[in-house]
């Protein structure tokens, strides 16, 4: 403890010895490396303050996000439990409707061949039939595919390959139709 008040009083004397216009540019020195210090520490600060409010930013767009996607799943699920809805409702007869549309349109099929699915987890049983036709003129096709796209329930074709055979008007069509109905418990 003597030492620092000794170091201190001979600090004192030295600067005491200087003449006044160099303890003014000691004085100043000091003052300038003192602000130095400060400006230093305020960049520091202000670097630190200004990665925070980014950070802010950030993480305040992925909130923003997520109460969007949060929102649009919501949309989602209902879409699907109005789907399910839909599904339960469904009592679509798959190869009787096919061959009733086809009755209608012209269309004499050549082979049919149902399957039935196992139900899925949510109890859906998909139906399909894969169906060959040909010696179709290009209207009775059409008229065919509009009676399936406007079909009961939930009635997708899967497939459809028309070849027209060699120097012939008519087309040849292989065509997959699948239903989806809710298996009930």
């Amino acid at each position: 403890m003597v030492k620092m008040p000794k170091s201190v009083e001979t600090a004192r004397l030295a600067f005491s010895r200087l003449s006044q216009q160099e303890q003014l540019m000691i004085l100043g020195g000091i003052g300038a490396f003192v602000l130095l210090i400060l400006l230093g520490l305020g960049w520091g600060v202000s670097g630190a303050i200004s990665k925070a409010e980014n950070r802010v930013k950030v993480l305040s767009g992925q909130l923003n996000e997520v109460i969007q996607l949060q929102g649009e799943y919501r949309v989602r699920a209902a879409d699907k439990e109005k789907r399910m809805r839909e599904l339960s409702k469904s009592r679509v007869l798959l190869v009787s409707e096919v061959e009733k549309m086809a009755t209608t349109a012209g269309v004499e099929i050549g082979q049919l061949k149902p399957e039935e699915s196992d139900p899925s987890a949510e109890g859906i049983v998909e139906s399909r039939v894969d169906l060959r036709a040909s010696n179709l003129s290009p209207d009775r096709l059409q008229e065919f595919l509009n009676l399936l796209e406007k079909a009961a329930g939930v009635v997708v074709v899967r497939r459809l390959k028309v070849s027209r055979p060699y120097r012939r008007d008519t087309l040849d069509v292989e065509l997959t139709v699948t239903a989806y109905k809710r298996k009930e418990s």
